[in-house]
């Protein structure tokens, strides 16, 4: 008998790199427009339940590269993103723009980030908010500066069952909303951030899933279950939690469209806990688990150790421009004909059309092609693939099937204006409000899972 088993190591996923972490409070004056739902009766906002907050984060290598999360939840034209946010924040940095990725968790309780949306109650008091997040995230950015050092980031896939399908079958078409026939995929990708000494840094996480917990009978201010999983990860951690939201396309909360805080908590609760348990799975930092022998106890037992290993450092990016076929592009009078119906408010039919019309001038180029922007970060053993856009989350589960030997981080709401659907076909067969809303046509989700693939495999 072989005095090894057939696989005697048991490999983690690893990066050390420099790093910088900084985080702030970005939570709006009470009053202010953070209500956008149609059904809702008023956009005022009256309280807070959890502050809303910043958090960036530096990664130095040959050149500095930021990641920024923020509890807001879309950001809604060309102009209010790029050049007055993006763009000054990159200005202020001295980096290009292309080093920054700014991630979403896509709150539907926060105001909104962007000028030009249709003026509701509380609007007067949004562009001084947008101007102070804008202040905000370049402060957090360069204090990330002041504090770069050696530290190393242990990778694992844990599992959270928050998210559920929310295409419903009703009908001949589908509806927005839990669907108790069809499982999500339940993926959950933790990075534990550590210095050299072990003190923890930072925890990020990567899960897909949308913020609608809160619906438009509660006039609260709120991250929705990304305040409460905070909350419980920072107090056990000590140190800022990144969320960093998935592939969420097609996934909601089970219980969703509440007016009560209390359950946006519980659903917290649920990604908070299952990040705490994936942690206490990991490895201490920089280390592997290794068979070391048999011995004899009352019977023959196998013994692991931890062992000490040198983690990966490299460092690299990219952006690809991810050319995409779109629909017959509709006439407006066409588009009100189709979304009214489904529609409850004229406020929120109007920022439909408009965002169809400002996404047009936008991504629409010549030759019936969509060019969708895709940033793509190596971090040791891991990947981070951002794109503006909300997948399905079929997307990252195929991703991480095709690439096993890397960690893969999947992240929708990033470095907008856009948040285009990349619903699957079944979608389209099915007339899902993604679909309907989509610049792409049937065969987009396709299209971007095979770029992708391609640009990852070898990267």
């Amino acid at each position: 008998m072989s005095s090894r088993p057939q696989v005697d190591r048991v490999r983690s996923f690893l990066s050390r790199i420099e790093i910088g972490v900084a985080q702030r409070d970005i939570t709006p004056p009470v009053g202010i427009s953070s209500n956008p739902w149609g059904k809702s009766l008023t956009a005022i906002s009256t309280g807070v339940h959890r502050p809303l907050m910043s958090a960036a984060m530096l990664i130095k290598a040959e050149r500095e590269r930021f990641l920024v999360t923020l509890d807001l939840g879309w950001i809604g034209c060309y102009e209010c993103d790029l050049i007055n946010f993006r763009g000054r924040v990159v200005a202020e940095l001295g980096i290009d723009i292309d080093d920054l990725i700014v991630n979403l968790s896509q709150t539907h309780k926060g105001p909104p980030f962007c000028i030009h949306e249709e003026p509701r109650e509380g609007a007067e008091f949004v562009p001084a908010y947008i101007e102070k997040v804008i202040t905000t995230v370049v402060e957090i950015c360069k204090e990330a500066r002041t504090n770069i050092q050696s530290a190393d980031i242990t990778w694992s896939y844990g599992s959270c069952d928050l998210a559920t399908v929310r295409d419903l079958p009703v009908g001949i078409n589908d509806v927005v909303g839990y669907n108790p026939e069809l499982i999500a995929a339940n993926t959950l990708v933790v990075g534990r951030v550590t210095a050299i000494d072990g003190t923890n840094l930072a925890t990020l996480v990567n899960y897909g899933c949308h913020p609608t917990t809160m619906g438009w009978d509660s006039s609260l201010i709120s991250p929705d279950f990304v305040g409460q999983a905070r909350a419980l990860i920072e107090e056990r951690t000590g140190a800022p939690m990144f969320f960093l939201q998935g592939a969420c396309g097609n996934v909601g909360p089970r219980i969703q469209y509440s007016g009560d805080p209390k359950v946006a908590d519980t659903n917290g609760e649920m990604l908070g806990y299952s990040t705490l348990a994936t942690l206490a799975g990991m490895l201490p930092p920089a280390s592997d688990y290794e068979f070391n022998g048999l011995f004899i106890s009352s019977t023959t037992l196998a013994d692991w150790q931890v062992v000490p290993v040198i983690p990966n450092s490299t460092v690299k990016s990219k952006k690809v421009m991810a050319s995409l076929t779109h629909k017959p592009l509709l006439t407006e009078a066409a588009m009100r004909a189709n979304w009214a119906k489904v529609t409850a408010s004229t406020s929120v039919l109007n920022f439909r059309i408009r965002k169809q019309f400002q996404m047009r001038i936008d991504y629409v180029k010549e030759g019936g092609k969509v060019h969708h922007p895709i940033w793509i970060w190596r971090i040791g053993d891991a990947v981070l693939i951002a794109h503006c856009g909300e997948a399905y989350f079929e997307m990252a589960e195929e991703l991480r099937l095709r690439n096993p030997d890397q960690v893969i981080l999947f992240l929708d709401m990033s470095n907008g204006p856009g948040y285009l659907y990349v619903p699957t076909r079944t979608a389209y067969e099915r007339n899902a409000y993604q679909a309907s809303q989509t610049l792409l046509a049937p065969g987009g989700f396709e299209e971007m899972l095979e770029i992708i693939n391609g640009e990852i495999s070898n990267f």
